[in-house]
């Protein structure tokens, strides 16, 4: 009886310390030993839970030791006997937890991947669907992968991962076409043509896109954003103040509509928000002879921009300036919009001056005029660009607090209603589907 009431004693003290311990200690599955070949192979859990009973049977079923004056061999025997059963009794324990616990990750990674494969049956998924299902998936690969490598389940765990990352893989390539058909939708429900370019960002650059890598036939004014950006980092890199005096040539005189005259001197801050809110032809040029096209390349190139270059100045419907430069000006609406958000993450030092000329931007009828009847969202800025190849604008707006931007580019001038629908559609849909994003 005294021995019996010793053994479960020593069991009540480890049930209640092993959930301590199976937080703290981190014990290689394979390492673990046991007192017979059978028990050092790979078993079931319900094989542990047998081994765990033997051994505390064992424990059970041993003498107690008499203690006498001089430590007998009998009692030392019997001592180790029990010291060995009570580690190996912790280290089964342990086991145990950690197998639990890789079971369960398992059950769970199998009811999301089934929740996920739901989709594929489903009709017409949205995109928010979509996106849940992608997330399901992640889920499930979170789950499996916190199973360790050496489970008991290790192995089959290793093929469901593969399978499950096929998935996933195949859930982003139908979130991504379900993403362009909802674009798709926007662009001819506007009236835009097949070739027309559409991106829209959050701040976190998780985006939307339609043709986004494909250059417009011209990028026409637009291309004045990214000389704003290469002129804000040559000030900032070599300690130049904005309110330093540029001289305007007369050779880089063109039509224009802004009060920037040619033989006159003006800030570099005045030119820069003349080329922005008023689309100045002259500061534009001006600027591109004051920073130099390698100059405004390289800044491009360095910051991973693969397809904006600046190679042409630009010039009203007559008037060309002088050396004009080779070549055509090239963006994407993707790389514009990414460099719209950057600026509005004040990613680029400056990024003030050029979030006040966005805002400060005099043509108002594209992506302005596109969100006026939307008491939801807040324009904050905008840029726009048109010549008789192509008509765009790229603009900053907010949903419920949250700031996107977006480009809208089609390679036809004269389409402004097209270009104001469009940005209406896709901020409606932002908005009526919780952002979206």
């Amino acid at each position: 009886a005294n021995s019996m009431h010793r053994i479960l004693k020593i069991k009540q003290i480890l049930i209640g310390s092993l959930a301590t311990m199976a937080t703290i200690t981190i014990i290689s599955i394979g390492s673990i030993q046991t007192s017979s070949a059978a028990e050092s192979d790979n078993q079931s859990l319900q094989e542990l839970y047998e081994i765990r009973d033997r051994i505390v049977n064992k424990l059970e079923s041993l003498p107690t030791p008499r203690k006498t004056l001089f430590f007998s061999e009998e009692y030392q025997t019997t001592l180790e006997k029990q010291q060995n059963l009570v580690q190996r009794l912790q280290e089964i324990d342990i086991q145990i937890l950690i197998e639990q616990r890789a079971n369960d990750n398992w059950k769970q990674a199998l009811t999301l991947g089934a929740q996920a494969a739901k989709v594929e049956v489903s009709r017409n998924p949205s995109v928010k669907t979509r996106e849940t299902q992608k997330h399901l998936w992640q889920q499930a690969i979170y789950n499996l992968e916190e199973i360790p490598a050496d489970s008991l389940i290790g192995e089959k765990t290793n093929k469901k991962l593969k399978e499950y990352k096929r998935s996933l893989n195949n859930s982003s390539d139908q979130l991504n076409l379900t993403k362009s058909n909802f674009l798709k939708r926007i662009r001819k429900d506007s009236g835009l043509s097949s070739k027309a370019m559409i991106t829209v960002c959050n701040l976190q650059r998780k985006c939307l896109n339609l043709n986004g890598n494909k250059p417009p036939a011209s990028a026409a004014s637009l291309i004045k954003v990214p000389i704003a950006v290469a002129l804000m980092q040559k000030v900032s890199k070599e300690n130049i103040s904005l309110d330093t005096s540029v001289y305007v040539s007369r050779g880089n005189f063109t039509e224009d509509a802004s009060k920037i005259r040619a033989r006159k001197r003006y800030p570099l801050k005045t030119l820069v928000g003349e080329m922005i809110d008023h689309s100045s032809n002259i500061a534009t040029n001006q600027l591109i002879d004051y920073l130099g096209r390698p100059y405004i390349n390289k800044v491009l190139k360095d910051d991973g921009y693969k397809i904006i270059r600046v190679n042409y100045k630009l010039m009203g419907n007559r008037i060309r300036p002088k050396n004009p430069g080779k070549g055509r000006n090239r963006l994407t609406s993707n790389e514009l919009t990414d460099m719209m958000v950057s600026i509005y993450n004040n990613e680029y030092p400056n990024s003030d001056v050029l979030i006040e000329a966005l805002a400060n931007q005099k043509d108002r009828l594209l992506g302005y005029a596109g969100l006026e009847k939307l008491p939801e969202a807040k324009w904050l800025g905008e840029k726009t660009g048109e010549n008789s190849r192509a008509l765009g604008t790229t603009l900053g707006f907010s949903i419920n607090g949250q700031i996107y931007v977006m480009t809208v580019i089609d390679n036809r001038g004269g389409r402004d209603p097209q270009i104001r629908a469009s940005v209406n559609k896709l901020a409606k849909y932002l908005i009526d589907n919780d952002g979206l994003l």
